[in-house]
């Protein structure tokens, strides 16, 4: 019997057979119809994804010939400074650019990375020794703040800023472990240049400057 037949039957007048065959048929719609359902969300998804991945990857295109734009540029201009002398021969790089009229600008900045060598470790040494043997049984405070500026990050790496304020305590002590570790610590320091950071900065409608945002996230 055709199975639209036994659909429109009350379900007390059919066998156990036809009742069987009526399940497995909706059985069979609902498959098919889940399966419809599943392809229209993929396409959609992946219609979706494709345009937002076409468009970030044109995005980025389109970063990096801004970055080498950029570099270029304020390598020819820092050059033109240079040859005016309306720059310091020992500058290292980071300056900014003022449009005639005032309302834009572009800074370029250093990106440096603070390191220590091995005779950190010497110097850490020395230190620690210095300040539990003798500042910790004299003034309880004084060490908690010292050696709070020798904590490490998460990458096991000193603290640029904490390391220079605990430079600038230099001359409080005259003991010879304090002297040498810091001696050593300062001939450990050495400062890598990662590259440059660039920013474009326009004036807002209170005549402020503010960045045109280049970061995703912070927009």
């Amino acid at each position: 019997m055709n199975i639209n037949e036994l659909l429109e039957r009350p379900i007390n007048e059919l066998s156990a057979e036809e009742m069987e065959a009526v399940l497995n048929h909706k059985r069979k719609m609902e498959t098919e119809q889940q399966e419809k359902e599943k392809r229209a969300y993929e396409a959609e998804r992946d219609s979706d994804m494709g345009e937002l991945i076409a468009l970030a990857l044109e995005v980025e295109s389109k970063s990096c010939l801004l970055k080498k734009l950029a570099h270029a540029k304020m390598e020819k201009h820092q050059e033109k400074l240079n040859e005016y002398g309306k720059i310091r021969s020992n500058s290292k790089g980071g300056f900014t650019l003022m449009h005639s009229d005032k309302t834009i600008r572009i800074k370029r900045r250093r990106d440096t990375q603070p390191t220590w060598d091995e005779r950190s470790t010497k110097a850490l040494e020395l230190i620690h020794a210095f300040l539990y043997d003798t500042v910790k049984k004299r003034d309880r405070d004084l060490f908690e703040m010292l050696i709070g500026f020798l904590v490490k990050n998460k990458k096991g790496d000193l603290d640029y800023a904490s390391v220079m304020n605990l430079l600038s305590h230099e001359t409080r002590f005259d003991d010879p472990r304090w002297k040498e570790g810091l001696r050593l610590l300062k001939q450990s320091y050495s400062n890598f240049l990662k590259g440059y950071q660039y920013d474009f900065e326009k004036q807002n409608e209170e005549g402020k400057f503010e960045r045109i945002e280049l970061n995703f996230s912070a927009l």
